[in-house]
């Protein structure tokens, strides 16, 4: 099942570089240690629309691990690590370090982590609403694609924009 979750963010990934490889075809550069083509810098709106649609495949992969017997708690385990891989893979493409500093420490202040909730966190916030068992995992699966509003307006992110 793990490989299931690293074949879907590998996906998304591979759609994003075959994005900007495709933005950067005419601007390769050959040098005598590579013939990679050298990456367009993104911009932060472009990252965060990345990152909203890496997190966006959730629900469907969670239809998936249905069919496939997974447990609520596994599901949970399985949607919070694609959004924390997502988050850490945006942060890095991220050009001002700055702006991830300040992300970092909002994080840090929120949820304990500069890199967002772990999945312990996240049980422990849903225990204090009061939720238990499958409930309590339920809960973490419906908000794993459910990203910052103030975020994605900021960066003219709109829902609709995103992938399927």
């Amino acid at each position: 099942m793990k490989k299931i979750i690293q074949l879907a963010f590998l996906s998304v990934l591979m759609a994003f570089q075959g994005v900007a490889q495709a933005d950067v075809a005419q601007e390769s550069v050959a040098t005598p240690q590579t013939t990679a083509p050298v990456q367009a810098v993104k911009s932060n709106e472009e990252i965060r629309q990345w990152y909203n649609d890496a997190v966006a495949v959730i629900p469907t992969l969670n239809e998936q691990w249905k069919k496939d017997g997974l447990s609520a708690e596994e599901r949970a385990k399985k949607a919070q690590e694609i959004r924390h891989h997502a988050r850490v893979e945006a942060r890095s493409m991220m050009q001002n370090k700055q702006e991830v500093a300040e992300l970092q420490a909002r994080d840090q202040e929120k949820y304990g982590n500069p890199d967002g909730p772990t999945f312990e966190f996240l049980v422990e916030k849903n225990r204090l609403k009061g939720l238990q068992g499958d409930a309590m995992y339920e809960d973490i699966i419906g908000s794993s694609n459910r990203t910052n509003k103030e975020y994605n307006e900021k960066y003219g992110v709109k829902k609709e924009a995103q992938s399927p």
